[in-house]
């Protein structure tokens, strides 16, 4: 932390580096790291999860490294931007880079559209901007310059993208695949100095065109973009890239040489984007809040790049913002799931809906604290994310993204493989939010099962009971040990409550008799009740299962939890010993009484 940021504002979510400095924002200092990244690397591709400030960390590249186009040798801009920074003490790197290169900075990070047509119109959109700024490269005679001229007429509907049809203009399709090129070209031939390229969330156009149908095509555009700007380009100085996921080299970089990827996995530069424990220490103690540190520990802290522990900086300086306003009482505000609600969890949903037996289990453990070991794919593509997906797909995914991180000092047990775990409390509430919303009334397809479950019940089918309790069980994800009788009684609790209805009522260890049993289901208006008790069997074998169930109904019988019931004249009263192991589950029901 540099003490020339002291006193500045908190304003989590700024992305623009001049406006952060410019408008007082507090701006963690990784500008130590310039000097190795950008005399060490030709293309450099870096890597990491969401919210974790890749756009600004791109953003402060460009200020550094761009020259100003009307007056060369002024570099007063990145001086006033960088003064007090850690960058400005290395001066014979500052006079080699800063403010030195043409740069060609594009985010990728808003491109989406329902059709490949709203999307393809956005990058247009994107590129027409960068026209815009180097108009002034047209009033060279020696540039050829036509492209500019023609990408804005795109965007400005003068001239059409696509034909009547829905096709591709051809002419147009290679305006865009070479515009950059094009561009790095004139800007070298401007002022022989190959410029440098900047491109911020490379992923993310294939990402939505993944989940809108229509990758292919949108797979095409963006390796045509990426490998023209970077294959034999000679034309540029060097390639900064960033992305959440890591698809295989040759699907998006295909020939382009000299190529370095840096991951959540490597140790080089691993503290490059985030926040390192250190970092958040002096942050709190800057503002006199180093005593809520255990909090901020405690929800933000867990994420793994290379062995270094990091903290998302967007959690952070959100709780620091929150609980440094004026209204509130910095020490006692408490930290909230600022993660949650920044971006889509979508992956989350489809997780946990995922029908594999062992996989639900290793979810569960993760779920749990516990750690899983899984094979680390390398993307040919973006997934194609469904309730069929491999788990290790799925982690490898979560790990990319920020909903999994490598465990530390554990030793996979072969090479492309990792121990993963969930980084934070705040992951964790997200997933435990998802599985409310899954396992809940909002849910048709559990509610039907619910509801098919109390009618099997009432009727007194053992058989059926046990089937779909067996069913539920398979599917069912919650953050509890199933070593205890309490995650199964929260279990079929939850999921009976669900179907109460004016005259059928679901009770928790309601008084019944000489005791509480576990559930019980009153059907009032039919004078028919039914009795649930439960336990946790010692084993899976079907001799356990049915002494665990026998110990429920003696129970029942023992504590006579019937005994109401008959008193108030019920015509039909049910009850059933119900033993579980794991994912399974035996219902015995209690022979009727010939009395």
């Amino acid at each position: 932390m540099n003490e020339a940021l002291t006193g500045r504002n908190f304003i989590p979510g700024i992305e623009n580096f001049e406006e952060l400095i410019t408008e007082k924002v507090i701006y963690i200092d990784k500008t130590s790291y310039l000097e190795d990244l950008i005399r060490s690397s030709h293309v450099a591709l870096i890597l990491r999860p969401r919210r974790f400030g890749k756009t600004l960390t791109m953003s402060m590249m460009s200020c550094f490294l761009e020259m100003n186009y009307q007056n060369p040798e002024d570099r007063s801009r990145p001086e006033r931007l960088f003064k007090g920074l850690d960058v400005s003490r290395n001066k014979k790197f500052c006079d080699e880079y800063m403010g030195r290169f043409p740069v060609i900075s594009i985010s990728f990070k808003d491109v989406e559209g329902n059709t490949f047509e709203d999307a393809v119109d956005m990058i247009v959109g994107i590129f027409a901007e960068l026209a815009a700024k180097f108009e002034f490269l047209a009033k060279k005679e020696e540039l050829d310059t036509v492209f500019l001229r023609r990408i804005r007429d795109c965007n400005n509907g003068i001239v059409p993208v696509f034909n009547s049809d829905g096709t591709f203009v051809r002419s147009i399709a290679a305006l865009i695949k070479l515009f950059v090129r094009n561009l790095t070209i004139c800007l070298n031939q401007a002022f022989n100095k190959a410029p440098i390229l900047l491109i911020d969330e490379y992923d993310v156009p294939l990402q939505k065109a993944q989940a809108a149908g229509y990758y292919d095509k949108m797979l095409r555009i963006i390796r045509g973009i990426l490998s023209s700007a970077l294959k034999t380009n000679s034309s540029i100085s060097k390639a900064f890239v960033t992305g959440c996921l890591r698809i295989a080299h040759q699907s998006i970089f295909t020939g382009v040489n000299n190529f370095d990827e840096y991951g959540v996995n490597d140790k080089i530069y691993s503290g490059f984007i985030g926040l390192t424990k250190d970092e958040t220490v002096s942050l709190l103690k800057m503002h006199g809040m180093e005593n809520r540190l255990p909090d901020v520990i405690e929800w933000y802290d867990g994420y793994n790049f290379g062995g270094t522990g990091m903290l998302c900086p967007w959690s952070v300086l959100k709780f620091l913002s929150r609980a440094l306003h004026p209204e509130n009482d910095p020490a006692v505000f408490q930290p909230e799931n600022y993660w949650a609600n920044s971006s889509g969890n979508d992956i989350i949903d489809i997780c946990m809906k995922h029908p594999g037996g062992k996989d639900l289990d290793r979810l569960q453990n993760l779920l749990e604290g516990k750690t899983e070991e899984i094979a680390l794919r390398e993307f040919a593509s973006c997934p194609d994310i469904t309730s069929n997906t491999d788990f290790d797909t799925f982690a490898t995914l979560m790990l990319h993204t920020g909903y999994l991180t490598v465990t530390e000092d554990a030793v996979p047990s072969a090479r492309n493989r990792a121990v993963v775990k969930i980084p934070t409390k705040e992951v964790l509430e997200c997933f435990a939010e998802k599985a409310e919303t899954i396992f809940s009334k909002s849910n048709p397809e559990w509610l039907e099962k619910a509801m098919t479950l109390r009618d099997a019940l009432l009727s007194g089918d053992a058989d059926q009971a046990q089937d779909i309790m067996n069913a539920m069980l398979r599917r069912f994800i919650s953050v509890r040990d199933t070593s205890h009788e309490y995650y199964y009684h929260m279990f079929l609790s939850g999921a009976l409550s669900m179907t109460s209805e004016e005259d059928i009522d679901v009770i928790s260890q309601i008084e019944k008799g000489d005791g509480c049993p576990d559930i019980v289901i009153d059907n009032e208006r039919n004078r028919e009740a039914v009795i649930l008790e439960l336990k946790k069997s010692d084993g899976r074998k079907y001799a356990q299962l049915e002494k665990w169930a026998n110990d429920a109904l003696d129970q029942i019988r023992t504590n006579a939890y019937d005994r109401d019931f008959k008193d108030r004249k019920y015509r039909k009263i049910t009850c059933f010993g119900i033993s579980f192991f794991g994912k399974e589950c035996l219902a015995l029901k209690m022979p009727d009484d010939p009395s």
